[in-house]
């Protein structure tokens, strides 16, 4: 399926956010697996059916040591209901679907790598609430 992008970016120490929305977020927030992982960036996209996408991108380092899905599992749910809900009502966004993403390195969003581990999951939003949608 083809998307049709209008995008916008929220990168820390970047110039596309102002400090202030930058700083309503955790750069680096706890995840019940442990594991040290950090925002890489926010992207929000329209895509044909109008429908509203916020994709929540992390890196996780551990991962290109190893760590499997399965190990990490909880942290999806944990990141879509304790910070990209929280944030988007801060913002005052409203998304159809959330997409967290956890990479083992910062990649370019929508450039294929065979370099990098990248694991995915899809939340739709409902009053506040994720549903996992499962790839």
């Amino acid at each position: 399926m083809r998307h049709a992008l209008a995008t916008v970016f929220v990168a820390f120490g970047g110039t596309l956010w102002g400090a202030t929305t930058a700083g309503a977020l955790e750069e680096t927030p706890a995840v019940p697996s442990g594991n040290e992982i950090r925002l890489q960036e926010i992207i929000y996209e329209t895509r044909q059916d109008n429908s509203q996408v916020a994709r929540f991108r992390y890196v996780m380092p551990l991962i290109r040591h190893g760590l499997e899905f399965h190990e990490i599992e909880e942290d999806f749910f944990h990141l879509c209901i304790g910070v990209a809900v929280p944030y988007l009502a801060v913002e005052q966004k409203e998304v159809d679907q959330v997409i967290i993403s956890m990479a083992d390195r910062e990649t370019e969003f929508g450039v294929t790598t065979t370099l990098a581990t990248q694991y995915f999951e899809a939340f739709s939003i409902e009053n506040g609430a994720c549903i996992w949608e499962g790839f």
